[in-house]
């Protein structure tokens, strides 16, 4: 991809619990705007045609009047390899195109999008960025991770499942080892709130004076 005047383009990712939308909101609240795979995603299984492929390979038990739901989605994905290679398939090529949409219409227009991002660095949260081999579309790709035995307390925490069950979720993704190897930048978020921020304070003033890669776009890879 050219970079004529299309913004930085940031990647954020991490494993589950790691704590990459707290930087996600970390950045958000310094005025950069981010977008979240998850939601685009989200959004998409409201298609006819997604919840026909999903109601046909993982059952009717996952619909709630007759729309997906979530959490029995979720259930049934995480803890299975195949499983949730076969959602990733079926959505990520939609969430891809949605998001290289976003980033034409900011090229274009020769500036970001008004309402969508006020400052020349646009981020993207992408959980399963490595899984899906998205790194090449980005500038600056961002890791956050977290000691193994925090993220399943924190799993447990919020989601309220078992350490057996947050274990299996954990297990079903690219381990944080192999994260690490592909990502720029790996940020550790295992110590306090203001560490964390001070480290991406620091991070921030890189990254400003960082120069745009010849990247892919997103619908190419």
């Amino acid at each position: 991809m050219k970079q004529s005047n299309r913004p930085f383009l940031i990647a954020i990712t991490g494993g589950i619990a790691s704590g990459k939308t707290l930087v996600s909101k970390w950045f958000e609240e310094k005025g950069y705007k981010v977008i979240y795979a998850d939601k685009i995603g989200h959004k998409f299984l409201d298609d006819e045609d997604i919840i026909d492929k999903l109601m046909e390979k993982f059952g009717k038990e996952i619909l709630d009047n007759k729309k997906i739901n979530r959490k029995k989605l979720g259930q049934i994905v995480f803890g299975s390899k195949e499983k949730l290679s076969f959602l990733n398939q079926l959505l990520h090529p939609k969430i891809r195109k949605e998001m290289q949409k976003i980033i034409d219409e900011c090229e274009q227009l020769n500036t970001c999008l008004k309402n969508l991002c006020q400052v020349p660095i646009l981020i993207f949260e992408i959980p399963l960025l490595f899984e899906n081999k998205l790194e090449k579309a980005f500038d600056l790709v961002l890791n956050i991770s977290s000691e193994k035995t925090i993220q399943i307390q924190r799993i447990i925490k919020k989601r309220k499942i078992s350490e057996k069950r947050s274990k299996q979720i954990i297990d079903s993704q690219i381990s944080d080892f192999e994260k690490q190897k592909l990502a720029d930048v790996n940020i550790m978020n295992n110590t306090s709130l203001e560490n964390l921020f001070e480290r991406l304070e620091n991070l921030l003033q890189i990254i400003k004076k960082m120069k745009h890669r010849n990247i892919k776009r997103l619908i190419e890879i």
